[in-house]
């Protein structure tokens, strides 16, 4: 996996621990199958993080991606896809940094080439009342975190998903003991079965709104 994203970590430990557990999230076919479910993606990641010492909590939030007059928001209030709930969730670690590894349904109604995952510094009011972060991207538009907004649907998924987060996680930790033999088996298998398929059903929903307020001149392509 590309894991330029992360060049904003100036701790040297955190950055090739996030690289790890990002290369691994991808070789186990979390982004794919489950980048969709911010609250389960950011919970395992929160609790992956927490057992390696660094501290690290789940936040709810919501998103926007401006560019120019037009705004895509990611969880924002009162925008909802069939099948979906309000809400966004990211996790942050050390009080420093935000990391969002839940941006499959921007991938799926935004850009298809958008980054699976995006790690920006986490500032105190950055940008203005309820910002919490905010990053350019190569695009030139600009991916901003908010929390003026926090959707109750945040904390009531994150309860609903403990049982299936905890199974998945027991794949994730699997993985980490017998890397070898999971990636010889990987050769002979299907390249986008996970073993986590039968584990994480729940979390396979996306639950985090996405809704596009761009034009079609304006939208990034």
């Amino acid at each position: 996996m590309n894991t330029a994203f992360l060049h904003v970590v100036t701790d040297p430990d955190l950055a090739r621990d996030l690289s790890r557990i990002a290369d691994d999230f991808d070789i186990l076919g979390f982004f794919h199958h489950f980048g969709s479910s911010c609250f389960g993606m950011s919970a395992m990641l929160a609790q992956i993080l927490t057992a390696k010492g660094y501290q690290a909590k789940v936040q709810g939030c919501y998103g926007e991606i401006r560019q120019g007059n037009g705004v895509f928001y990611i969880g924002y209030q009162g925008f909802t896809h069939q099948g979906q709930k309000e809400g966004h969730a990211v996790c942050l670690v050390e009080d420093k940094y935000l990391i969002d590894f839940g941006l499959g349904s921007v991938r799926k109604h935004y850009a298809a080439n958008f980054e699976p995952a995006l790690v920006s510094p986490l500032h105190n009011n950055a940008g203005g009342a309820g910002v919490i972060a905010h990053l350019p991207l190569d695009d030139g538009s600009d991916m901003v975190w908010r929390t003026d907004w926090i959707s109750p649907m945040v904390e009531v998924e994150l309860q609903s998903q403990t049982a299936a987060i905890q199974r998945v996680l027991a794949v994730f930790d699997d993985f980490q003991r017998n890397r070898v033999a999971h990636l010889v088996k990987k050769l002979f298998i299907d390249k986008d079965a996970s073993p986590a398929d039968h584990e994480l059903l729940v979390m396979r929903h996306p639950h985090e709104e996405v809704i596009n307020t761009l034009t079609p001149q304006q939208r990034v392509a």
